[in-house]
């Protein structure tokens, strides 16, 4: 991992346990083992660091559910298996794409925008999954990207309830009840 790929990795995570306001470039830098002059030569302000953060550790984050759409078939339990698999899910500090838009969207409309972009291709993402299920005739609905916006608000509230109440079980309960919901729409 290079300077700014180190930079970038610890800024997201800082700003992901502790919030875009509570971190300073200080603690950031600190924790990178690197002087302010080394930031500046990569990014403009604390602000371009965080959105270039955003931009790619978010669309890393993505690939997992873009894996997806190479499935052929047992669709909805590919989505099922990645939903509910997650060992990295830190329950205490909750979805990382969710609380940065809970925190900054907001506020600042460059987040607003770059965050926008990552969650609306994970609805269209979740939209294609779908898409691919009724083709495949795994399930039935109409309207796909309706579905897809059900589907992805449900996820994520059933992250940000497991963050609520910092029990990993209830997330669980949560996510059982999306799943009993789209298995209802089986053929």
């Amino acid at each position: 991992m290079n300077s700014k790929e180190k930079l970038l990795s610890i800024a997201f995570e800082e700003i992901y346990l502790n919030g875009y306001h509570a971190t300073s470039v200080d603690k950031i830098l600190k924790k990178a083992k690197m002087n302010k002059g080394s930031m500046y030569h990569f990014f403009k302000s604390k602000k371009e660091l965080v959105l270039a953060s955003i931009n790619i550790n978010l669309a890393n984050h993505m690939q997992r559910y873009e894996t997806l759409l190479e499935l052929e078939d047992n669709i909805i339990e590919g989505l099922l298996f990645i939903f509910k698999n997650r060992k990295e899910f830190d329950v205490a500090h909750g979805c990382k794409l969710n609380n940065l838009v809970q925190e900054l969207s907001c506020k600042d409309a460059d987040f607003k925008t770059a965050l926008e972009k990552v969650y609306t291709r994970f609805e269209e993402v979740i939209e294609e999954v779908l898409k691919n299920a009724i083709k495949n005739k795994e399930i039935q609905h109409k309207n796909s990207k309706a579905l897809a916006l059900f589907v992805v608000a449900s996820f994520e509230g059933c992250l940000g309830t497991g963050k609520k109440s910092q029990k990993l079980a209830v997330f669980s309960t949560c996510i059982c009840e999306l799943e009993a919901y789209l298995n209802s729409l089986r053929k």
